[in-house]
């Protein structure tokens, strides 16, 4: 006989039932912890990859806007949204409290300095490369249209603005007649 000890004085149970019992017990936990684990690995499954990334190589010349720093905004556009917005608005939504969400990153430029930056893709939609310079000129922003390389080397010189996708070393050692 096994005494209970659930607070009843007195009352005995039979060896065997309270096995029975113990069994019902542990079978009830591994299925609770088998559905568990189930759970957690159905969690982890389902999550969505995350979003590709882009490498921008950035070489800009000493002299470019006077020696002072400015900004990089990388930007989710339209086409006509490119087209159409002037620099004073896009300089209004690098800055604006909320943030817009077109914008995907901004980034200090120092001139002279060759700087790398990494950069969500975004799915759908062309990526504008905004120049925030202090005399901006015509070559203030590039468009880069779907689907998108994985760098980016961007030259800013005196001369313009380049923007050209950067292929890897394997390909321009396997095949350097472009891409």
């Amino acid at each position: 006989m096994i005494w209970n000890l659930s607070g009843k004085e007195g009352t005995a149970q039979s060896g065997r039932r309270g096995s029975v019992n113990g069994f019902a017990t542990a079978r009830r936990v591994r299925a609770v912890l088998l559905l568990a684990v189930m759970v957690f690995c159905f969690g982890c499954a389902s999550r969505r990859p995350p979003p590709p990334q882009m490498k921008l190589f950035v070489e800009s010349e000493q002299a470019i806007n006077n020696g002072q720093l400015f900004y990089l905004v990388v930007r989710a556009v339209t086409d006509k949204q490119f087209l159409t917005e002037s620099y004073q608005t896009v300089a209004g939504l690098v800055f604006a409290d909320p943030p817009d969400k077109t914008v995907i990153s901004s980034h200090v430029i120092l001139p002279g300095i060759t700087q790398e930056f990494q950069v969500i893709q975004p799915e759908e939609s062309p990526v504008g490369f905004f120049f925030m310079l202090t005399e901006p000129g015509d070559q203030w922003k590039k468009l880069i249209e779907q689907p998108l390389a994985k760098e980016y080397m961007i030259r800013i010189h005196k001369g313009g603005i380049m923007v050209t996708a950067r292929r890897s070393g394997w390909k321009r050692a396997l095949w350097p007649f472009g891409s």
